[in-house]
């Protein structure tokens, strides 16, 4: 199953989702935060006056009744830096805070375009910006910021929170919207660790944003919900239901293991490129025994013919109109790949993948073949 049909799946579970309260002077934040209180500054007596545990919700509330509360509440909710919590604090007292804040809600509010506003603010919150504030100059620290600032703000594409979590979900949903995720990340198994060479972060977070308010749009759901539920939870939160952080990042291996969106192996429509690398990746086909041709590239179809699939109930259909379907059989049946075969057809040579599907309703295992017509690889040998 696609990331994105696995959004869809929970739709009510998005729309009535509640993100746990953060205990943000616990464990790892305990000593950062001391430090952050032991300033005795501006920072430092709203830090004093937050309550133990920190929800998003209590966050907008501060913003809705002053900035500068709201800015030290999402610091904190966001997990102030131990490395820095003291010139945090220290640095960013109110008199030099507010106006910051104050001229970020006006680029927020009233810049042109919804990329001009969201490009100007990140601009000015970069080291050497007019906006920018000591200790928090990366962006999953000022997103947090951006997000709440406009929280209220009725914006077409919203700025929204982007850190090391939400790099694979922007990854696994790309390819559904014709995007290729390996000209903008380099993934490291199922993590999403850096940029792709020439990439930075600017080049990537409008994407992500757009693409985000695109899909809440969509399906109908409050984008800040569906931000909110994409990023998942620890691992001894709500186990009795599909993280979505783990879903994403299971994707991500997929298309790395199997390697077919990334090395664009002849394969134009990223559809088709995604619904084969996930078939591949579940029923563990090594993509490099595939024939290639001279110059590395993988034949898989050619600019006027697609793989068919051919089961004994369907006959035979073309693969670009039956990926979900394939896709459905192997979430739903136990399938197996149990022959690989190379053919001749008259002057086409083929590659038949055959699979043995089996669900709890068939009495026995029935079997579905993969076609590929691999006849350009074969002539340039």
């Amino acid at each position: 199953m696609s990331f994105l049909n696995f959004i869809k799946n929970h739709i009510n579970n998005i729309n009535n989702y509640t993100q746990p309260a953060i205990h943000w002077r616990e464990g790892r934040f305990a000593n950062p935060v001391g430090k952050a209180e032991a300033t005795n500054g501006d920072f430092a007596e709203v830090v004093r006056n937050l309550p133990a545990e920190l929800s998003r919700d209590d966050v907008v509330r501060f913003f809705r009744e002053d900035l500068y509360k709201g800015f030290v509440a999402t610091i904190m909710w966001g997990g102030i830096s131990r490395f820095q919590a003291e010139g945090i604090a220290r640095n960013n007292d109110r008199n030099s805070a507010l106006p910051k804040l104050e001229r970020l809600v006006a680029l927020l509010r009233d810049s042109g375009t919804d990329i001009e506003r969201i490009e100007d603010a990140i601009a000015s919150l970069r080291r050497g910006g007019e906006n920018y504030f000591y200790g928090i100059g990366g962006p999953s620290y000022f997103t947090k910021l951006l997000y709440f600032l406009a929280y209220d703000m009725d914006l077409n594409t919203r700025p929204l929170i982007y850190d090391e979590n939400m790099k694979p979900v922007h990854f696994a949903l790309m390819p559904e919207f014709g995007q290729n995720p390996f000209y903008y990340y380099l993934p490291f198994g199922n993590k999403v660790m850096i940029y792709a060479e020439d990439t930075k972060f600017e080049d990537v977070y409008y994407r992500y944003c757009e693409l985000m308010c695109g899909i809440a749009r969509e399906i109908g759901v409050d984008v800040k919900n569906l931000e909110a539920w994409v990023f998942g939870w620890p691992a001894n939160i709500n186990a009795q239901q599909p993280n979505p952080r783990v879903v994403a990042k299971t994707e991500v291996d997929r298309m790395k293991a199997t390697g077919i969106v990334q090395n664009n192996f002849g394969i134009i429509n990223l559809d088709d490129a995604i619904g084969v690398s996930r078939i591949f990746y579940d029923n563990k086909i090594d993509v490099l025994e595939l024939l290639r041709s001279e110059d590395g590239s993988l034949h898989i179809g050619n600019d006027k013919e697609h793989p068919i699939v051919i089961t004994e109930i369907d006959g035979y259909v073309h693969f670009e109109y039956l990926i979900t379907d394939i896709l459905f059989y192997l979430k739903s049946m136990v399938a197996t790949m149990i022959m690989q075969q190379f053919l001749s057809v008259g002057d086409k040579k083929l590659d038949r993948l055959c699979f043995e599907v089996k669900s709890v309703q068939d009495t026995k295992p029935r079997e579905m073949a993969v076609y590929f017509d691999i006849t350009a690889g074969y002539n340039a040998h």
